[in-house]
């Protein structure tokens, strides 16, 4: 062989052995992509399972110290939260063994365990949960081993917390949804808003003199009258209802008392709670109200006259069957009216409460010898509040339309331990 012939066959020779090099290493890289692609979906898949876990776990937690809210003030003092945390991710596959799976719950007053406030005391109200898997390899096997940590994180709310409104206004299209008139002067203390969600271009009004005094007003369309005074915002975004969480009062939950409607017009008269056929209170009557809810089966609830009514620590719900069965207080014809809410339990702060699907004006009417503590509710219907003095005329409105009225100041003495807490569930993070 001549010595030319022997070179060729030496570099064929050559340039097989670096194919098979190069083909060795495309098939190593190509493996090796092919198993992070397989794994990877699965790890993904898992992730997302770990994810909805954690959500599920975060807000059953939450749901349990939103339900134990008014005895345990948004902390779980018999982890009750967090046993039902625990128990809804065992359902979903973690069943926090210590070693492939790990569950934590955490509720206040314990601290966050990561995100932006880690570290932090966690709020009455809430609760985080983090739940890891150690998922298997599997093709992945190839380029390492141990088994590759999967972890979720969610915090949940469930508290019940003061909505900072004086006075909300639901209509979402009414003029004249809130209006001041007749030299009415209704001012709203402690610093709470008045929010209007009317997109009309006069969705606040005031005439003849009537004011409205409060340090922010929160309104979707506009306003008319010079008669605002505070911070005015306009073009803002309607707010929800902040009562839309509180449930109606059943019926069956309470002792009838009067199948029908009881007019007490004379003497000294003592009521229990419990339902009524409605409640007419007139003449000289001095009534006393003894703590708890006043369910008004029709009838509805009405004081006016010259004697004296009292109730503290009642909620007054009026259910109507007929046009004429609204809620009428009036303390404008010499009479004394002092009302204070529920100090606990779910109508906590709660002094008049309309049935939501009801469009009855709620027309209460004050003097210097009126004082009303707690929220009026009536989403579904107008209020009309008339001042004759120097009068507290609730703590709280929340009505379809409002009107203020009358020769007289009026105050809306906004304080958090007065009204009616929302009620707030859902994630967080």
């Amino acid at each position: 062989m001549s010595l030319t012939n022997r070179s060729t066959l030496q570099r064929k020779s050559s340039r097989r052995g670096a194919i098979v090099v190069m083909v060795a290493f495309c098939l190593t890289v190509l493996l090796v992509c092919a198993a992070i692609s397989l794994d990877g979906g699965g790890l993904l898949e898992q992730r997302r399972r770990a994810q909805a876990t954690a959500d599920a776990a975060a807000m059953a937690a939450a749901e349990s110290v939103f339900r134990n809210y008014p005895t345990d003030h948004g902390q779980d003092p018999n982890d009750a939260a967090n046993d039902r945390g625990h128990e809804i991710a065992y359902a979903n596959g973690f069943t926090d063994d210590g070693t492939n799976t790990i569950v934590t719950v955490h509720v206040s007053p314990e601290k966050y365990m990561g995100g932006p406030h880690k570290g932090e005391t966690l709020p009455p109200g809430y609760a985080e949960v983090v739940v890891q898997r150690k998922q298997k390899r599997y093709f992945s096997a190839i380029i390492g081993s141990g088994s590759i940590p999967i972890t979720a994180r969610a915090v949940a709310r469930g508290n019940w917390s003061p909505a900072f409104v004086g006075i909300h206004v639901l209509d979402l299209h009414e003029p004249s949804a809130l209006r001041s008139t007749g030299g009415g002067a209704g001012q709203v203390t402690g610093g709470a808003a008045v929010i209007v969600n009317s997109d009309a271009p006069d969705a606040a009004v005031t005439t003849g003199g009537g004011t409205v005094t409060a340090d922010n007003f929160s309104v979707v369309g506009g306003t008319s009258g010079g008669g605002f005074i505070g911070n005015m915002n306009t073009g803002m975004q309607p707010q929800p209802d902040p009562l839309r969480g509180i449930p109606q009062p059943n019926k069956s939950d309470y002792t009838t008392q009067s199948n029908g409607p009881k007019h007490y017009s004379n003497g000294n008269r003592t009521l229990s709670p419990g339902v009524y056929g409605g409640i007419t209170i007139t003449g000289q009557a001095n009534v006393t109200m003894l703590p708890g809810i006043y369910y008004m089966d029709g009838g509805g609830f009405s004081f006016h006259g010259q004697g004296n009514l009292v109730a503290n620590g009642v909620m007054i719900y009026n259910a109507p069957n007929s046009p004429s069965d609204g809620i009428n207080l009036s303390g404008a014809n010499g009479g004394s009216v002092s009302i204070t809410p529920p100090t606990s339990g779910v109508y906590k702060g709660m002094t008049l409460f309309q049935n939501r699907s009801a469009d009855h004006t709620m027309s209460i009417s004050g003097n210097a010898n009126f004082s009303v503590k707690g929220t009026f509710y009536t989403a579904n219907g107008h209020m009309n509040v008339t001042g004759n003095g120097a009068a507290q005329i609730g703590s709280q409105y929340v009505s379809r339309t409002l009107d203020i009225n009358g020769g007289g100041g009026m105050l809306i003495d906004y304080d958090a331990d007065d009204v009616i807490p929302r009620r707030v569930l859902g994630l967080v993070e």
